[in-house]
């Protein structure tokens, strides 16, 4: 069965993958940046945009690395990391998380399975939820 999703709705389900759109924060060396991030689930990996990155500072590679992308032969050049913290829904994640940087990404951040997973972040009516609330980390 599929679910009919309205034009002026900014989240999206497809073959199972979840996505919506939503403003965090970036800390980092003491600066805080708003971004526009879209949280993924079809992603197994986070990501900054070069542009964004380029706010907060990052660590270039000596040679871009390139990540398969979900079209058939289409590739993303990630270029750089940067290690910063998180934070969504007004919750600062307790670990601070290392982060890809891609060129031309579309959208300021990508929040993929890595960071959802470890927080119990998840997606419920186009809202971010996080299972426990506050999140932690947890070694098991």
């Amino acid at each position: 069965m599929k679910r009919k999703v309205p034009k002026n709705l900014k989240s999206s389900d497809v073959r199972g993958m979840v996505k919506v759109r939503k403003k965090i924060k970036v800390h980092k060396g003491g600066k805080v940046v708003e971004a526009n991030a879209l949280f993924d689930t079809g992603s197994r990996g986070s990501y900054f945009s070069k542009s964004f990155a380029e706010k907060i500072g990052y660590e270039p590679y000596e040679k871009p690395r390139e990540v398969p992308l979900a079209v058939k032969g289409k590739h993303a050049k990630v270029v750089g990391r940067t290690a910063v913290y998180l934070e969504v829904e007004g919750e600062i994640l307790p670990e601070e998380e290392l982060i890809g940087v891609i060129e031309d990404l579309l959208v300021d951040v990508v929040i993929g399975l890595n960071v959802m997973e470890k927080y119990g972040i998840y997606i419920e009516d186009d809202e971010i939820k996080f299972r426990p609330h506050p999140p932690t980390s947890m070694i098991i």
